[in-house]
């Protein structure tokens, strides 16, 4: 019979004797495998659960928040308690910028217009509101520079 099948003998070296399932495996020549399998088996060692969250901060490829989209260009921020955000928790920077400055959420039929057609220039004076369904066929004035576009 095998040493790593002996439920004793495996207690003793990974509890008592406090050697690694490396070290085991060594001893035994068997993978290192084989042995993490027999020790979860027999309940001597417990595969660590990733049961909580890891997303976020806690993800372990977290770099702040903020990404810039490869295809479109734009800056993504996380921020997952936003109503419009991705499944992923994430929100266009233009909006949060223009919702800082009013002061409230953007409607779905706001959308935000970069003046100098630069997507990730995200700056306030390149970013202006544009209201679509106005009742006034097409054209809407911007409530900050009150420049006329024709939206359809």
């Amino acid at each position: 019979m095998e040493k790593h099948w002996n439920k004793k003998w495996l207690w003793v070296k990974y509890k008592e004797e406090k050697l690694s399932v490396s070290e085991i495996a060594k001893e035994c020549k068997v993978s290192f495998k084989t042995i993490a399998r027999w020790l979860d088996r027999f309940g001597i060692r417990k595969i660590k659960s990733y049961g909580i969250t890891r997303r976020g901060p806690k993800a372990g490829y977290w770099k702040g928040g903020r990404y810039k989209d490869n295809t479109s260009g734009r800056v993504w921020i996380y921020s997952p308690d936003h109503p419009s955000c991705t499944k992923k928790g994430y929100v266009l920077e233009y909006r949060l910028v223009m919702e800082r400055f009013i002061g409230r959420y953007l409607r779905p039929n706001e959308i935000i217009h970069h003046k100098n057609k630069i997507v990730d220039d995200n700056r306030l004076e390149n970013l202006e509101i544009i209201v679509l369904g106005e009742p006034n066929c097409g054209e809407v004035r911007c409530p900050f520079c009150n420049k006329k576009f024709k939206v359809g």
